[in-house]
């Protein structure tokens, strides 16, 4: 599903990720873990096409990033490691909203919206306020978002 092969990133003289390969199948789940400056954002901000990488190849469902980034990004699902909502917005539009931007419309985009609200467990507060929520519970909101999508590829860059 996705595959890192020799994966490198410099700014200038300073390199911020080495070298790296890795490859994750279907239905697998991985933790990329190291300390502070590592990488680890870089890497992730790589394989959602934020960064462009300095060298090496992404692979995502057999097809390869750079030739087809568009096509890849509609099958991913991205958690950034900060919040991407809108504070003055419900849960649930918050939920239209993207799925909209995802290219969801009339009855798919209500049923998805439902589909996700239970999935991250907030139908009772789905016309509430994002800006009242915990922040336990907006980072369920952000995930939310993520698979509004239905993704084949989930990506959470610091998910804790």
């Amino acid at each position: 599903m996705l595959q890192l092969t020799n994966l490198t990133k410099k700014y200038n003289d300073t390199t911020v990720v080495n070298n790296i390969s890795l490859n994750v199948k279907r239905g697998e789940i991985f933790g990329l873990l190291g300390p502070n400056g590592a990488g680890k954002s870089t890497t992730v901000s790589m394989i959602s096409t934020v960064l462009t990488p300095t060298s090496g190849s992404i692979t995502i469902d057999n097809k390869f990033l750079r030739e087809k980034p568009i096509e890849i990004k509609k099958i991913m699902g991205i958690v950034p490691q900060d919040l991407a909502l809108y504070q003055a917005l419900s849960a649930k539009e918050n939920l239209e909203f993207f799925g909209s931007l995802y290219g969801l419309s009339g009855k798919k985009l209500k049923n998805r919206t439902n589909e996700v609200l239970e999935i991250i467990e907030l139908q009772d507060k789905k016309n509430q306020d994002v800006a009242e929520f915990s922040g336990g519970m907006k980072r369920r909101v952000n995930i939310g978002v993520a698979l509004m999508n239905d993704p084949k590829l989930l990506i959470l860059d610091e998910p804790t």
